[in-house]
């Protein structure tokens, strides 16, 4: 692989950041795109200083809204930046009651899945263009039903639903189901969107694009708390590292932020997966590649959340 520009979605912290220094100090171009400008640029300062790498920059955007997804992606091509791996890092999840993005969508729903979706249409091109590139989608080991995790079972009937509550019946919003709703669709984006770039690379004869999906693990500290009550948030930030850290080599789900984010960093720098693409790398193989559940293999179900995505953000199909 190249030295083009990686791109790490909510790179300012967390697994995220992590993955930004691991990158950065292997000498590739690293930009954080995250809301929180200042928080990435105290990233960005803290990363250049660490690793002498210059190519380390920063951009604001919000997963939550197509207007800057779409102002972001016209900066990228503005900029000419030379992308060549996307990391879908950035993630949501809230305790609380409801909440709807700027277009109208359930926020977790919009964050995880819908944001990154579109962000990545926008930017395809100019991942094809500075191929081979990579796309590593942050999934979760909870969207698998078989996999016990603590979280709820996912439950999507329909994406009118799923977009409107997270998944819930009307009045009765679970975050947590949202979240883990959230990323079954992570799945199925990344599978679906792998056969496509494979079948369009194929037609064209064209540099591969790789397409695949991670999960981090249980990762205490990292930002998925910052919707938890004090006493929670403590116990998250404070508490629960330390366990991490003690339990980490014994049990493969549980990580720290910096484990994590060398192996995320792994998917983008590993020359020995330049042709591996459609995988899933989850924590309790430690992030060897290995099955996902069996729902997110279902093609029907991946290809109908694709052409809802596309009329929810807006966007017409690829021809």
């Amino acid at each position: 692989m190249e030295r083009g520009t990686v791109l790490v979605t909510g790179g300012n912290s967390g697994i995220g950041l992590e993955c930004a220094r691991v990158l950065a100090r292997q000498g590739r171009g690293v930009l954080i795109a995250s809301r929180d400008r200042a928080a990435s640029a105290a990233a960005v300062e803290r990363i250049t200083t660490e690793t002498g790498n210059p190519n380390v920059s920063e951009m604001g955007l919000d997963l939550g809204s197509f207007y800057s997804i779409r102002r972001f992606a016209r900066r990228i091509e503005a900029d000419d930046v030379p992308l060549q791996a996307l990391v879908c890092n950035a993630g949501v999840q809230f305790s609380g009651g409801l909440r709807l993005s700027s277009d109208g969508f359930e926020l977790t729903f919009a964050v995880n899945h819908l944001g990154h979706f579109l962000l990545t249409q926008l930017l395809i091109d100019r991942l094809a263009a500075n191929a081979p590139s990579r796309i590593v989608v942050v999934a979760s080991g909870v969207h698998d039903p078989a996999r016990w995790s603590g979280m709820p079972k996912p439950a999507i009937a329909d994406f009118e639903t799923l977009a409107a509550s997270g998944g819930a019946r009307a009045g009765a919003y679970n975050g947590q189901l949202a979240y883990v709703n959230s990323k079954v669709c992570n799945m199925w984006f990344c599978y679906e969107l792998a056969r496509r770039i494979e079948e369009e690379r194929v037609a064209r004869n064209a540099e591969r694009i790789t397409v695949n999906a991670f999960d981090p693990g249980l990762v205490p500290g990292s930002g998925l708390a910052r919707d938890y009550s004090p006493a929670q948030r403590w116990i998250w930030d404070r508490v629960l590292p330390r366990v991490a850290r003690l339990l980490t080599g014994a049990v493969p789900s549980i990580s720290t932020a910096a484990k994590s984010g060398d192996a995320l960093a792994r998917l983008v720098l590993d020359p020995t997966l330049a042709q591996v693409s459609g995988k899933y790398f989850p924590s309790h193989r430690r992030w060897q590649e290995a099955p996902s559940s069996k729902e997110s293999y279902d093609l029907a179900r991946a290809r109908e959340l694709w052409d809802e995505s596309l009329r929810m953000c807006g966007i017409a199909a690829r021809g």
